[in-house]
Formats: structure tokens, sequence, C-alpha cells
């Protein structure tokens, strides 16, 4: 929490006319100045900016207050927000009442800086960015950077004189302390609303399996609430009332070199029901822009049904297959012709979904009807009627087919669902850099509902139907990793428990199961603790 003294002595350094001047052109008229008013339509301007009262004021439309009131309404942002973007525009320092909850955000901007410095020591790292196509000046404007080995970033850790308390609960190093989160990837620090880092990410540049990583969440950093690049892009998507949703960091940024300053990339997740009160703030048209193999088309697919039933105006526009926007934009097209010839979220849902059947085939087209109406069934009244009309002309079939009666309705929420082994599913689903850590706490075997969904994630079938079932289903939420740490204990503990008892039930010999009932107690016991444990197959 920001000090109130601390609020006030910004206060009083702040001049109305400088911020409002970063935003409008003001035209000095006597004493005062004026624009045309950025909150309504108008040719004449009635928007007058007051430096001796230090407010604003429209005559038009009646918005009025201070120059923090004015950065709130101007950029979408909340009361602290403003105030942090302010501090961060004078290069004001603000003071915080510590609590349990108190991160020093300047020891990420310290790690980064190490890192910015790391990156023009290694030239591996940095030919890697030059052959990607990034512009020094891109490079500087996104703070990239370099994480070298584990060795010598605890050295500056320890030169620095970080608190390593502070590191982990910031997410650089891992939760017990033992390594850093990012070693010998290219590094893209991750930006607040109001300008601080609050987490980052990082890239291999030495083929390891996970190509991209980011920080866990922190009292900072939620990732499924996140969009890389907004604090970048946030005032272009203000102005020009459009964002384009991309699907990694590379993407956004070479966008953002290309002049397409609207690009902003969630990080690692599909789109979430997370994110959208950010997209809400933004009240801009979406424009989805994935790559065109299937992964991206299933993505697409998903965030389509995810921002057209949340009423929001946009479409989905597929780069070619095997290239993503950031080798077109290397590449030196216009990329134009993809942007403004986007399908719209209600053709792109019913085409795509009539492109996964063969309606030649009459029990195809029946499981087709049957995906379209589950998914008619979430969507609001208002929307159902010009879906039904777009569903059935395009498969010219009567519309009274995809009407979804209250018996289809009940039918659909009563399939048999159990949340808690499916919100493990989801998650793994959205966040496939957590399976190799998870399957050796979590066999198929060990869930009773879902267990052939479970084998589909662990053998990277995402386009199973069986998996969408479950994935694009919006009661059943992406769980962060302490919460999906604790629903596996939850399951894990029954299990073991039942294993328990057919073990004592068993006709083995006395020493075997003694033996065998004395590894499950101990895993019982670690469980209760809160701590996974492996499973053991000869158990």
């Amino acid at each position: 929490m920001i000090k109130p003294e601390s609020i006030e002595n910004l206060k009083s350094i702040i001049d109305i006319v400088d911020v409002i001047g970063n935003y409008l052109q003001l035209k000095k008229e006597g004493a005062n100045y004026k624009a045309l008013c950025p909150f309504h339509s108008e040719k004449t301007p009635s928007f007058v900016v007051s430096p001796a009262k230090q407010i604003f004021h429209c005559f038009g439309c009646g918005a009025t207050g201070d120059a923090i009131k004015f950065v709130m309404d101007i950029e979408k942002l909340s009361y602290p927000e403003a105030i942090e973007k302010l501090a961060n525009l004078y290069n004001f320092k603000l003071e915080y009442i510590k609590s349990n909850n108190f991160v020093k955000t300047d020891t990420l901007e310290k790690v980064n800086a190490f890192y910015i410095q790391e990156l023009f020591k290694n030239q591996t790292a940095l030919e890697y960015l030059k052959n990607r196509g990034i512009t020094d000046s891109t490079i500087e404007k996104f703070a990239l950077g370099y994480a070298p080995d584990s060795k010598t970033q605890f050295n500056f850790f320890r030169n620095a004189a970080l608190d390593f308390k502070e590191l982990k609960a910031l997410g650089v190093l891992s939760e017990d302390g033992s390594y850093p989160r990012l070693i010998e990837r290219i590094t893209f620090p991750i930006f607040g609303t109001n300008g601080k880092i609050i987490a980052m990410g990082g890239r291999t540049i030495t083929n390891h399996p996970a190509k991209y990583i980011n920080f866990t969440n922190t009292k900072l950093f939620n990732k499924s609430k996140t969009f890389y690049g907004l604090n970048f892009a946030r005032e272009h998507i203000l102005r020009k009332k459009e964002a384009i949703i991309v699907e990694g960091y590379m993407d956004v940024i070479m966008l953002h070199q290309a002049g397409y300053n609207t690009a902003i990339a969630t990080l690692g997740t599909a789109l979430t029901n997370e994110h959208l009160p950010q997209l809400k703030k933004l009240d801009a048209k979406i424009i989805v822009s994935y790559d065109g193999d299937s992964a991206g088309i299933n993505a697409a697919l998903k965030a389509s049904k995810l921002l057209y039933k949340s009423y929001f105006d946009g479409g989905v526009t597929l780069f070619p297959e095997g290239l993503d926007p950031a080798d077109v934009v290397k590449k030196g097209e216009n990329l134009d012709k993809y942007f403004n010839n986007n399908i719209p979220f209600l053709d792109f849902i019913v085409n795509y979904t009539i492109n996964k059947y063969d309606i030649n085939k009459p029990n195809e087209k029946k499981k087709l009807v049957d995906e379209l109406r589950e998914y008619i069934a979430t969507l609001p009244e208002i929307l159902k009627e010009s879906f039904i009309s777009k569903a059935s002309q395009i498969l010219q079939i009567s519309p009274k087919l995809l009407s979804v009666r209250a018996q289809n309705t009940q039918t659909i929420q009563n399939k048999k669902i159990d949340i808690a082994e499916a919100s493990i599913i989801k998650t793994l689903y959205e966040n496939p850099n957590l399976m190799d850590e998870i399957v050796e706490y979590l066999s198929v075997d060990m869930f009773k509902t879902h267990p052939y969904e479970l084998s589909l994630v662990y053998g990277e079938k995402f386009d199973a139907p069986e998996l969408l079932d479950i994935v694009l289903r919006d009661e059943i939420k992406i769980l962060d990793y302490e919460t999906l740490k604790k629903q596996i204990i939850k399951l894990l503990i029954p299990y073991y428990e039942n294993k328990k008892i057919r073990i004592m039930t068993s006709n083995l010999k006395t020493e075997e199961k003694m033996h065998k009932l004395k590894l499950i107690n101990n895993k019982i016991i670690a469980l209760k603790k809160g701590e996974l444990v492996e499973s053991d197959s000869t158990i």
C-alpha cells in the first residue's frame, strides 16, 4: 500500500498541463488550455484544463477531475496504478506501507539490469536475436537480456547484496532457492501497468526441451491474468480501439518493431476468463492472430468461443502453417493483408468446428450438431439466435435442430465430470511445461473418472475431442502451481488409503505386505504434510 503522505508529495509536483499534454494537443486560451475531449466525440473543443486549479473539465460530457483522475480514465487504470504511472513519469520514488504482502519491485529491476549486461557479453545470445531480425533499438526498448549459468547469477546476487528470500518470493529463484529460474536463456522482462517489472520469461539457446519458461505466479504476477507487451501497447490500443493477441514474446516484439504496436500476448497459456477483465478495460476490437498449424487453430477456436460469448467484437487471423507473425515480419511482408481480412468470431467458430468432421457421414454430422448445441447452450440468449442462424445456414439444416431445449441443456450439464480431476487436466493442458514435473507424482491409474483424458494430456494428444470437451468448459478452472499441488495431494491421500486397504486384505505374504504398507504409510504422512510423493508401480 502506498503511503498517503507519499501520494500527497507526488501531487505537489504534478502539473496537470504536462500530464494531459502527453495525451492531447492543448491550445492555450487565456489562463486555461483547451482541447478536443478524449471521452466523447466532438468537433469543437469543449475540454478545458485549468493550471491554476489543477483540474480538467469537459463542458460537453461533464468529465472532470485532477491529473490522477485523467490518467485513470484515459488509460483505464485503478487509483494505485495511476499513482504509480505518474510517479514513473516524474521519476518520483513512492513510499509504501510494509505488510506481509509487500515485495520490493526494485529487486527485479536490478536483476534485469544484470541480465542486460550479460546479453552483450554473450555473442551466441546476441546473434540469436539478430538472426531473428530484432534491431538494437528493439532490444533496448523491450529490455531484453540473457540469464547466464547458475554460478554466475549467484555470484551477482551475493555481490549485489540481494535478499535471497526476496528473490524466491519474486520468482527469480526456485521455491527452495537452490537454482535460478532462468538459466542460459534470453530473458524477457514482463511489465505491470505501472511500468515496473513484475516477472520474467526466458527462451533457451541451448536446445533445452522447454523452449520457453515463465516465472511461477507470485504476489506481483499471475500469468493467467497478464498480457506481455501491454505496457507498450496500452496507449495505442486505447487510441486505435484495436488489440492484436498473439502467442508469444517474439511475435509481440517483431510486430511492434514493424509498427503494429497494439500487439500483446498471453504468457504460455491459452486465453482464459481471467484475461477478460483486462480486455474489457481496453474496450477494443480483438484480433486473435495465431499460427496456422493445428495447435494454433485449436487455440484460436477456444479463444473465439470465449470472446464471442463475452460480447467482444473482432475476429481471427491465421498465418500460413509453419509461420508465425515474427517470421512474416522478418520476411518483410505487409501484414495488413492478414489483419484486414480476419474472420469474425462467429464465422470462425462455425466453420472451424465443421472442419473437424466429415459431414457427409451421418454419424459425424450428428457429432458436429451435438458439439455446436453444447456451445450454444453456454451462450447468452441474445447471441443464440445469430449463432443458430449462421450455423444452420452453412450446414443447410433446420435451425430447430440446433435449438437447445431445456432438457438438452440439463443433459449437457449432467454429463459426468469430476471437477477436481478435470481442473488438473485443464491446467496441464494449458501449461504443458508442468507435465514433466507432475507425471512422476500422478500416474493415470490414480484418476477414477478421467484416466483416459489424463493419458491424452501426457501423450500430448491435444486435439482429442475427449480432451477438448474438458478444456473448453468455462466452469473448469486453470489452477496456479500451489493450488494444483494441493489438488493432487487431495486426490492422492484417498488413493493411497484405498490402496492400503486392498493390501491389508490381499493374499500377499506377511513380510511383503508389511513392506508395502510401510511404504504407503510413509507416502500418506508426507502427503498430509503437504509434500508430493513419487508414484511407485511396484506397490
